[in-house]
């Protein structure tokens, strides 16, 4: 990809971009975490952990499935012209049939998650309910990247407002009278309709974006398979760490205590996802103007911690009294939401630099981090012993998992400091986007 000239275009040029990724995510989060809230004012305790489940699998799923390629399609878009329209549909039609047979094969495995689906209907009826959603969701994200590329990133933000209200929507009118099966619904009917919308909508944007690019240059296959593979396998992991510590809380404490910490677990995941979102805005804009790749990182790290700090604060404080709304079931998930907020503020380290190696094209060290980091958090939950929860205070048996999650992100928070003192940001090379 040709390196652009400098254009003297001050840091915030590229901030519309931070924005509107932050806000799709936070739309997303939001709607989900809000969905949650009404689930536990209409439904018995134990039906929302059950419907946890299959949210928290098929989010596990689509989200492995995208093999990172909506940051590699904002890297290298920039530069495709023509060839734009290939590399987003090839990406598409490989994320989506991936997604959806990994989510086929994760019903038959464990089919309690289909059952929850199904409700009342035949097994097949929830396995085909959680195929759509795996190969919907798999390029959910995506479709907001591309948009972010071609340089529609408000786009992306209404398309994930009004899908955020379709979802709350289905569930204040499904959730009483279906259940765990109407929150089911209420994730996959939005998904389908919204995935088959915005790829219309996609094929002209990015027909358009090609027309006016010129003849365009893609990365190599191994230029690409170099960054994808292993940025790919780190990806998973950050899946894993959002997805897979609701599942490990359901399958070790039981659907009740279960439900709490995944109220708790969303909150964190709201301001976690949007920080990520927001960083990873880097990619498209060091892929615009890579002589400025210093600038832009320092750019987007103090509006990061601007931005980010007092929502953590905020959302310590609302914990207690948004939970008492729920009931004596779930106010006792006050003081795990507080803790793990302290757990974010830590990971808001690594976050950043995981942004800053994928869009200097890091792959193995981004792969290196991440992995470590969301690992280490996964095999605590998995492997940490626990207290009897028939016998013991619901916030005591969360309490290892909490304090796995903050150990883990304050030693790398630690670590990166100190290593980032040593090696300052201005003495960082970032590679070419290609």
């Amino acid at each position: 990809m040709p390196r652009s000239e400098p254009s003297g275009r001050p840091p915030e040029a590229g901030s519309s971009d931070s924005l509107a990724l932050t806000l799709t995510s936070v739309f997303n989060s939001v709607a989900g975490l809000l969905g949650f809230l009404i689930a536990a004012w209409v439904m018995p305790q134990e039906e929302v952990g059950r419907a946890t489940e299959f949210v928290s699998a098929m989010q596990l799923i689509g989200g492995a499935a995208q093999l990172n390629l909506g940051i590699g399609i904002m890297r290298w878009l920039p530069g495709a012209g023509r060839k734009s329209v290939r590399l987003v549909f090839g990406s598409l039609l490989l994320i989506m049939p991936l997604s959806g047979l990994a989510g086929l094969v994760y019903g038959l495995l464990v089919p309690r998650v289909a059952l929850v689906a199904a409700g009342e209907g035949p097994f097949g009826f929830g396995l085909l309910l959680l195929v759509l959603g795996c190969a919907g969701w798999g390029v959910f994200v995506v479709h907001d990247f591309v948009m972010v590329a071609v340089g529609r990133p408000w786009l992306a933000v209404w398309r994930s407002g009004t899908f955020a209200v379709a979802r709350i929507g289905l569930l204040a009118a499904l959730g009483a009278g279906l259940a765990s099966q109407g929150m089911v619904l209420s994730w996959v009917i939005p998904v389908v309709v919204w995935i088959g919308a915005g790829t219309i909508v996609l094929w002209f944007l990015v027909r358009r974006f090609a027309a006016t690019g010129g003849p365009g240059t893609l990365p190599s296959r191994a230029t690409m398979a170099g960054f994808l593979a292993p940025t790919a396998v780190a990806q998973l992991g950050a899946v894993l760490l959002y997805n897979q510590i609701p599942l490990l809380a359901n399958f070790r404490m039981g659907n009740t205590i279960g439900a709490v910490f995944f109220i708790a677990w969303q909150a964190t995941v709201v301001v976690d996802t949007a920080a990520v979102f927001f960083t990873n805005s880097l990619a498209v804009q060091t892929a615009r103007e890579p002589h400025r790749a210093v600038e832009l990182a320092r750019h987007t790290r103090r509006r990061m911690l601007v931005l980010f700090i007092p929502l953590l604060v905020l959302g310590a404080a609302l914990g207690w009294p948004v939970l008492r709304v729920l009931g004596p079931g779930y106010t006792v998930g006050a003081p795990i939401i507080a803790a793990l907020m302290v757990g974010v503020l830590f990971r808001l380290v690594v976050v950043f630099e995981l942004a800053r190696r994928q869009a200097g094209g890091d792959g193995v060290g981004y792969a290196r981090l991440s992995l470590l980091n969301c690992g280490l958090v996964v095999a605590i939950a998995a492997l940490t012993p626990l207290p009897d929860p028939a016998t013991t205070y619901p916030a005591l048996v969360m309490l290892p998992f909490v304090l796995g999650y903050v150990a883990v992100q304050a030693v790398f928070a630690a670590v990166l400091t100190v290593t980032e003192r040593r090696r300052p940001l201005h003495g960082s090379s970032p590679r070419s986007p290609q």
